[in-house]
């Protein structure tokens, strides 16, 4: 096992690339790039993920890394833009610079008044764009409903996790009839192929964001997605905050997914980046990204001052999947 180690996770770059706006209070992302035989791949789980859910990404990331991904379907697909910042000029400025039709933005239920300012503002200058609201599951029931009532006239496709609990969600969802998406409670299970699992979302949500890499690569993010069709539920792809190596997967699984659905992916982080870990960043033009898998450029590769607890936290991510025939 050692020797497979080995090889699997030869010639590793650390890395740290910065954002243009913070992210949950941080200004940057970080990890492990990994050049496999069949191209590189990024292992960047958030700190706060457990082992097992950082194993998740490394799954994701060996597939990348060492098997053949079948050839996307198309060279573009469509996205949203994405946006964390509470000043609507920034977000005005990013639909303008992107071309994106539909804006995902961020906000923590901290203030209520400020963020459905901040929304009507957005929408009165540009009044062609859809929302996509996410809260991380900031909000409880009651204050999910105070902003839903604060809505108005605002073109909402749907409003993402506002409550951390599927139970808090089914009792929202039939005290109102915004649409929901489900994103945390697929993402951070044990499984997100658990049909079991998939059912008790689907009974909830309108759209179920599944994300490649952090539920472990290509072939789960299939039979998730697959799955969640039977239900009759639509699937939105979303990204994970990747630098434009790890974005290459979502991009893929949006140009197989847009075979059965027209929505947009969750795929315009790219526009987030100040820094990467490539020559040109991937970023949405005319509401579209190329899907295409770069090489990165070591002059633009900067060493996470974290290094060592990166290559110890890929060592245990390593031994815990192996353990388990993840990989």
């Amino acid at each position: 096992m050692n020797l497979i180690k080995e090889i699997a996770l030869a010639n590793l770059k650390t890395f740290r690339v910065e954002l243009n706006e913070p992210m949950r209070k941080e200004s940057y992302r970080e990890g492990v790039l990994i050049n496999g035989g069949f191209g590189w791949a990024e292992f960047a789980p958030f700190a706060y993920h457990s082992l097992e859910h950082a194993t998740r990404w490394l799954q994701a990331a060996l597939e990348m890394a060492w098997t053949e991904l079948e050839k996307p379907k198309s060279k573009q697909v469509a996205v949203n833009a994405i946006s964390t910042s509470l000043d609507p000029d920034k977000s005005i400025s990013l639909l303008n610079e992107t071309g994106c039709k539909t804006l995902k933005i961020k906000l923590t239920g901290v203030d209520i008044n400020k963020d459905l300012s901040l929304l009507k503002q957005i929408a009165q200058v540009k009044p062609e764009t859809t929302f996509r609201i996410d809260f991380n599951g900031s909000l409880d029931v009651k204050n999910s409903l105070q902003y839903f009532d604060g809505f108005g006239d605002l073109n909402i496709e749907y409003v993402e996790q506002p409550c951390k609990t599927v139970e808090e969600l089914a009792k929202l969802k039939k005290e109102s009839s915004i649409k929901l998406a489900i994103d945390e409670n697929l993402r951070l299970a044990p499984d997100s192929t658990d049909l079991v699992l998939i059912e008790k979302i689907c009974e909830i949500a309108d759209y179920v964001v599944i994300k490649p890499i952090p539920i472990g690569g290509i072939n789960r993010f299939k039979i998730t997605s697959e799955a969640v069709r039977k239900f009759e539920k639509k699937v939105v792809v979303s990204g994970s905050m990747d630098t434009s190596i790890g974005l290459y997967m979502t991009a893929l699984a949006q140009s197989i997914n847009s075979q059965s659905s027209n929505l947009v992916a969750g795929a315009g982080t790219g526009s987030m980046l100040r820094s990467d870990v490539v020559t040109k960043t991937i970023k949405p033009h005319n509401g579209v990204i190329d899907v295409e898998r770069l090489d990165i450029d070591e002059s633009r590769v900067f060493e996470s001052p974290n290094r060592d607890e990166l290559l110890q936290r890929i060592s245990q991510a390593f031994d815990y999947g192996k353990e388990r025939n993840w990989f």
